[in-house]
């Protein structure tokens, strides 16, 4: 990867040309660009709003999530297991690495009722025209409506790049750290907290099942990835009387990638009886379950680059990453050795005809051998506005530590599951001149491991279809806008997965400018709706969703208003929230059982840039 050498200018008078020009790119997609100034979606605020498909939480910001469409991931190697607020965190391979002429700054912020606030900076700076330096702050304090529900995240990273002068060497690193701490109440005690007038506007005073319980998540990342360039050097003229010998066009390049990072996760419950929980099995006066990992990865691979002269060449790498991990939950403390083979041809010229990606990674560790993935995407540009991608993913892979044991005060099994096995395709059509998009994924799935009424994981060895279809159009005129999204899905057996068959996403509003068009207003709707289902159920302790036979999940459109502004740099956006509660029969929607949507909010959120 390769960052332009920009040099920092300090600039005394406006000027556009500069002023703005600040880019940006990440580990996992190296083309610069440009930050979005024109936010169209901010007043969507919540993480799992800007998912493709709709995702529900436990009523409260910040919480553990569930998508309303089946998804699922088949990672081979190591994997922990407790994925329950993976979508939150700050990863690696997403954070943004700047080029700047000017010091580029962003600040958003956003509060509503019950001493909710979310928000956050971003900050970048090239302090020599070949280093750059920046941070990313975002902190999420949700009181929640109910009692004991506050939900509380800390996400930080603090990078740096650096490319030498001569364009031999590149340099990326970042320490990131994730910390979340969520109150866990169980649910409602209660089954009136809907319809009982005393709880309208006081939810805080239904009775919940836990009133000791936190979950807390921490990692702590520090990663850094370098590459060096392979080519000859030729003599530029940077200015009138310097004259400098660069690699301009490298033909291979050797990279290297290090991680360390220390990961926990930790519930705590201060109840010293078992009403919640079937039993207390190694603590009768509290609950302080933990588990923790430290891993340090390192990866070398070879690859040749990008060549201007000829851009339909086959693109390739190759290379090896190994892991030492160590596990640690209760009175398991183990040592793990992971490594992998990779390979991957690719091109990357957007404008070709036809755009391919093939990556095939191959474990060759004694503890994992036999997992494998191979990754593959086609792209067929027939118009300037008019694609085809055809994409999917063939694996095998070992299961979860914690699907295979685990040892806690409530829950302790040791389980012998065979490995799963996924080949997942998906086929999407852009037809973007018309605002309109198509989606349809198709998942073969064997050994698929769910956790049971008992909370407890199970294999189901039998095969799994399902097949998950989106349908997009949008519609854009001078003052309205319009968008749909459509969502429809068909599950082989639904007493394995249990997801609904429909769900849709629409949102229409006027647009216009005011005081000769420098202030632009956007005033409309967010409508979210899916149909019913026997839903998951939510057990603290595991940090899982499990099957429920007692309760059918019952939902009605959920509506949001909303008024944007946008002045240059700035955006504003006013927010109700659930705004036709009460307006049913149905007085609430419960997103798992004994879980309400959150009640009708208001929120107002800001968001400022700078370049200066």
């Amino acid at each position: 990867m390769q960052l332009l050498g920009i040099s920092q200018v300090q600039i005394t008078k406006p000027n556009p040309k500069l002023y703005f020009d600040a880019k940006y790119v990440t580990l996992a997609h190296p083309k610069p660009r440009k930050p979005d100034s024109l936010l169209v979606d901010f007043h969507r605020y919540n993480t799992t709003e800007k998912e493709l498909v709709p995702y529900h939480n436990l009523g409260n910001y910040g919480t553990a999530y569930y998508s309303v469409m089946f998804t699922n991931n088949n990672p081979i190697g190591f994997k922990h297991g407790f994925t329950s607020f993976d979508t939150y965190y700050i990863q690696p391979s997403t954070v943004k690495y700047f080029n700047t002429k000017t010091p580029f700054t962003q600040l958003d912020f956003v509060f509503g009722g019950k001493e909710e606030i979310v928000g956050g900076a971003e900050f970048a700076i090239n302090i020599k025209p070949n280093v750059n330096i920046g941070f990313n702050f975002h902190r999420n304090s949700f009181k929640g409506k109910s009692a004991h529900q506050l939900s509380v995240h800390n996400l930080f990273s603090l990078q740096n790049s650096f490319t030498s002068k001569s364009n031999r060497y590149a340099w990326k690193a970042a320490f990131i750290y994730n910390g979340i701490k969520n109150e866990e109440n169980g649910g409602w005690a209660q089954d009136d907290a809907f319809t009982n007038p005393f709880y309208k506007k006081n939810k805080e005073f239904v009775a919940v099942y836990l009133d000791d319980a936190i979950n807390k998540w921490n990692e702590r990342n520090l990663n850094f990835h370098q590459q060096i360039n392979l080519g000859k050097k030729s003599t530029v003229q940077i200015n009138d009387s310097t004259k400098r010998k660069v690699v301009i066009a490298p033909k291979y390049a050797i990279t290297h990638d290090f991680e360390f990072s220390h990961w926990k996760f930790r519930y705590k419950d201060f109840e010293t009886d078992s009403a919640y929980y079937p039993r207390l099995i190694f603590d009768t006066d509290s609950t302080d379950d933990y588990t923790k990992t430290w891993k340090l990865s390192n990866a070398v691979y070879f690859k040749n680059t990008q060549n201007d002269s000829a851009p339909k060449q086959l693109l390739f790498a190759v290379g090896l990453q190994y892991d030492f991990i160590r596990y640690k939950q209760r009175y398991t403390d183990e040592l793990i050795h992971d490594l992998k083979a990779k390979a991957t041809i690719y091109n990357e010229n957007d404008s070709a005809f036809f755009n391919y990606t093939l990556a095939t990674t191959v474990d060759v560790a004694p503890k994992y051998m036999g997992d494998f993935e191979v990754d593959f995407l086609g792209k067929l540009n027939f118009k300037k506005s008019i694609s085809v991608i055809v994409s999917g993913n063939v694996s095998m892979a070992e299961p979860t530590r914690k699907q295979q044991a685990y040892l806690g005060n409530h829950y302790a099994y040791i389980n012998d599951f065979k490995k799963s096995f996924q080949l997942k395709t998906q086929l999407d059509f852009a037809w973007r001149k018309q605002l309109f998009f198509i989606t349809a994924q198709n998942y073969f799935l064997q050994n698929y491991i769910y956790n049971d009424t008992a909370s407890l994981p199970q294999q189901y060895t039998k095969p799994l279809n399902v097949f998950v279809a989106i349908v997009r159009k949008d519609f854009n005129t001078r003052h309205i806008y319009s968008g749909t999204s459509l969502y429809a899905q068909w599950i082989s057996n639904k007493d394995i997965i249990r997801l609904p068959v429909f769900a849709m996403k629409q949102t229409l509003y006027y647009k216009g400018g005011w005081i000769s068009g420098k202030l632009n207003a956007q005033l409309g709707f967010d409508l979210m709706y899916n149909t019913n289902f026997t839903g998951n159920a939510y057990n603290p302790a595991l940090a899982v969703f499990y099957q429920q036979n007692s309760e059918r999940l019952k939902f009605y459109p959920i509506l949001d208003l909303f008024f944007r502004l946008q002045v240059k740099f700035t955006n504003i956006f006013f927010r109700v929230e659930h705004v036709n509660q009460g307006m049913f029969k149905q007085k609430g929607i419960y997103t798992a059982p004994n879980y309400g949507y959150l009640d009708r909010t208001f929120r107002v959120g800001v968001l400022w840039q700078f370049y200066d």
